[in-house]
């Protein structure tokens, strides 16, 4: 089996990191396989912002927790309530994906660019989430402040993030795909 699949089969969400900080070198490595992901017509609708601060992320946590106490959802309720809630789980790092607003396909041009950088971390040795939980805040008018604080350009929207880290938890066996998933036409 080539390197390439064994990456892909083997990159599995981690969600508990160690708190040591990932180097700068493997971040642009990650960040530039994302840069060469497919869009469509080549449009390349993205804008990537990379966060090393934990400051910065525990700053977007808060305002996720905020909003999160005020839904409906009892669930979504006491998740925010929970001590030590986190948005990106403990990682270091964190690369956020934001999508042209007038691109028709940026979401799925997006959701490319963070697969591929989810597979270039776990090549890498990192461990990664891909996550879209983290923008709650950001879609409330109230939460626009940080889409400025993190240089969001204007008309780009958050789509999806993708937290980086070393691994710091002990994964079980991996859950065997659906069945009755691919049909072939021939």
């Amino acid at each position: 089996m080539n390197e390439t699949i064994k990456h892909i089969l083997a990159r599995r969400s981690i969600r508990k990191y160690r708190s040591i900080p990932v180097e700068e070198e493997k971040i642009s490595t990650i960040v530039e396989c994302g840069q060469y992901a497919p869009s469509a017509m080549n449009r390349q609708p993205w804008h990537f912002t990379v966060i090393t601060n934990r400051k910065v992320l525990d700053r977007i946590s808060e305002e996720n927790r905020k909003v999160l106490l005020q839904s409906t959802d009892e669930r979504a309720r006491s998740r925010a309530a929970e001590p030590g809630f986190d948005s990106f789980r403990g990682a270091p790092a964190a690369v956020i994906v934001s999508g042209d607003s007038e691109a028709s396909f940026a979401a799925a041009d997006c959701a490319n660019a963070v697969e591929n950088m989810a597979i270039a971390a776990c090549s890498l040795g990192l461990g990664s989430c891909y996550i879209a939980s983290f923008k709650i805040a950001m879609e409330k008018p109230e939460g626009a402040f940080l889409l400025r604080e993190l240089g969001i350009p204007k008309g780009y929207r958050p789509l999806y993030a993708l937290t980086l880290g070393y691994s710091d938890e002990t994964l079980g066996e991996r859950a065997p795909r659906r069945e009755n998933t691919v049909t072939f036409i021939r």
